[in-house]
This record gives C-alpha cells, sequence and structure tokens, in this order.
C-alpha cells in the first residue's frame, strides 16, 4: 500500500463520515427562518453551478426519520465566505420525498402521503427537487414540513456550491475503468464485492464479468454503482447495488450492469483504483454513486448517495430500445 492510497484511504474514512452524518450547519441562512423544529442534513455530493437534482434528510430533533409527502424548500445566496450566515431568498421550491429499499432489500410500503415520523423497518429516504445555483459560493436551504402528529416546523442548513462539478458530470467522457473481474487471479472476492468476504462467494456474477472500459466498447448503454455494501456509512449502498442487479435482471439485453466495489482491502485502508477514478476527487471520497453511460461512453445521467428505481429506470428506458 503506497504513502498516496493510505493518505487517500484516511481521507475517504473521514469524507464518508461526514456525508453519513450530514455536516450541514447549525447556522440560519435565511432572514425569513425562525427557530428550528426539526434538523435538516444534505444528502447531495456533488454541487455546482447549474442546475441539478438536490437532495436533503429530515428528522426531528430526537433524530427520527420525517419521509413521505412533499416539503417547501427555500433557497438563499449566502456569499464567498463561509462566516456569512444569512442572504436573499433565492428560489423557493417543492421537494418530494424520495423512497429507498430498507436493509433487507424490501420495497418500502405504506409511505405516508404527507410528512410523518417514519419508522426505521418502513425504510429510509429523502427529500428532493431540481435546484439551479446561479453563482459559486456558499448556500443556504430552509425546509419548512407540516409534520403529522407534531404540526408545523422548519429545519436550515448551509452547503457550498462549486464553479464545476468534481465528479464525473453529465456530457463528459466516462472514464474508461479496467475493473477487478470476478474469478481474474488478481482478484481477491472480497475486493470484487465486499459481500463475498470470508469465503463467501460474489452475489452477483453478472455485475462482475465485465470491465467498464469493455462495457463502454461495446457501444450498449451501461448502468455502473459504485459502492461498497458491506462497509457503507450511509446503509444506502447495499439496497442500491441490489436496484441495480434487479435492473440487470431485466434488462441485460439492451445495457450492460456493473459494480466496482470500493475497497481493495478495508482492513487495509486500501482502495479498488477503478473506484478511485469515480469517487475520489482531491481531499473527497464519497459513495455509493450510479453512473447511466450512454452508447456514446458519455455520461448521460447519475445519482449521488440515493439513487430511486423509479429514477434509474426511466433514464436507462430512454437510452434502451423499446
Amino acid at each position: 500500500m503506497t504513502r498516496t492510497t493510505r493518505a487517500l484511504a484516511g481521507l475517504l474514512a473521514l469524507a464518508l463520515l461526514a456525508a453519513g452524518c450530514g455536516g450541514g450547519s447549525d447556522e440560519s441562512p435565511n432572514p425569513r427562518a425562525s427557530g428550528d423544529e426539526l434538523v435538516a442534513q444534505l444528502a447531495s455530493y456533488d454541487l455546482a453551478v447549474g442546475t441539478q437534482r438536490f437532495i436533503v434528510g429530515l428528522f426531528t430533533q430526537d433524530r427520527d426519520l420525517i419521509g413521505g409527502g412533499e416539503v417547501n424548500l427555500q433557497f438563499a445566496y449566502l456569499g464567498t465566505s463561509e462566516e456569512q450566515t444569512s442572504g436573499a431568498l433565492v428560489a423557493e421550491q417543492t421537494g418530494t420525498f424520495l423512497p429507498i429499499p430498507t436493509d433487507t432489500g424490501e420495497e418500502p410500503s405504506g409511505i405516508p402521503d404527507e410528512p410523518s415520523i417514519l419508522p426505521s423497518a418502513e425504510g429510509n429516504g429523502v427529500y428532493s427537487t431540481e435546484a439551479t445555483f446561479d453563482r459559486a459560493g456558499f448556500w443556504g436551504v430552509v425546509v419548512e414540513a407540516d409534520v403529522e402528529g407534531i404540526g408545523p416546523g422548519s429545519a436550515r442548513t448551509t452547503f457550498e456550491v462549486k464553479d464545476e462539478h468534481l465528479f464525473p458530470w453529465i456530457g463528459q467522457d466516462a472514464p474508461r475503468s479496467e475493473n477487478l473481474l470476478a474469478g481474474a487471479p488478481d482478484a481477491p472476492p472480497g475486493a470484487v464485492d465486499s459481500r463475498a468476504r470470508d469465503g463467501r462467494a460474489i452475489p452477483d456474477p453478472e455485475l462482475h464479468d465485465m470491465t467498464v472500459a469493455s462495457s463502454i466498447a461495446s457501444g450498449k448503454p451501461t448502468l455502473l454503482v459504485v459502492s461498497t455494501p458491506t462497509y457503507c456509512v450511509s446503509r444506502f449502498c447495499g439496497p442500491i447495488t441490489d436496484m441495480v442487479q434487479d435492473l440487470a435482471s431485466e434488462y441485460s439485453d439492451a445495457a450492460n450492469f456493473v459494480h466496482i466495489e470500493v475497497w481493495r482491502d478495508f482492513e487495509q485502508k486500501q482502495i479498488n483504483r477503478a473506484a478511485a477514478e469515480w469517487m475520489l476527487r482531491g481531499e473527497s471520497g464519497l459513495e455509493p454513486w450510479v453512473f447511466l453511460i450512454g452508447p456514446d461512453g458519455k455520461i448521460a445521467a447519475r445519482w449521488d448517495n440515493v439513487a430511486t428505481r423509479g429514477e434509474v429506470e426511466g433514464a436507462l428506458k430512454a437510452l434502451t430500445p423499446a
């Protein structure tokens, strides 16, 4: 393990911890916001000038997840200094709840039509909208929700918007990664998929029989998931990887499906080189990611942190013949 790889692994661990815990500020981003009855945690990984998906988690002060229905999102530009905590309202939008499967892979059922406290057994998720940021710098969002059994409440968090995206973005050439394949002599099963450690078999071999490079060369669309199902901090990796596998079972004739495991050796904090090409940028190491690569080898769509079947399947169908 080289000194560079060891340093990157340490940075990745810190970044994943921050992502899993939210990392939002307690300062008020908007003069319209009063006391916070709720807690907001930024779920988006890579925000830049332009239009993109924006996702945020919402919780009670006791850290119970709030899910279902819609919330109101107020965006304010704060300035170029991280210390600035208030700014003028720029946009006001509706956020819709995106549910993801439970840890056991079951599709969530009974998601309420209005924001409510959501028991962990019923799944997890975030609120999503398409947001446009017209300038780089620090921004804030106030999340307002009328929560069943609690009443109206608000939460706020701040975040940074970059001039350009740090991670592979729509329209860019996809990295031609030579990821580890199942059965290769230099590929321990646990480095191909972290669920295959301790002598267990690789659970989804059809996601590990083609490199990204060869998949792109085939001329078919490619759906790529970069995740570590066993060691994921956010707990989204397993369900999202399972979702990609489910799509592979239905669309394998029209597209290729690839999983890249993050860790070559988790105990030694050694990252797979192919994973680093997608989810390590300087001090930022984040996962899970799902990327849809078009037949032309360019990124057609991407989903950071949370990816639902509805979002991914819709984009996949648009690239595959009927």
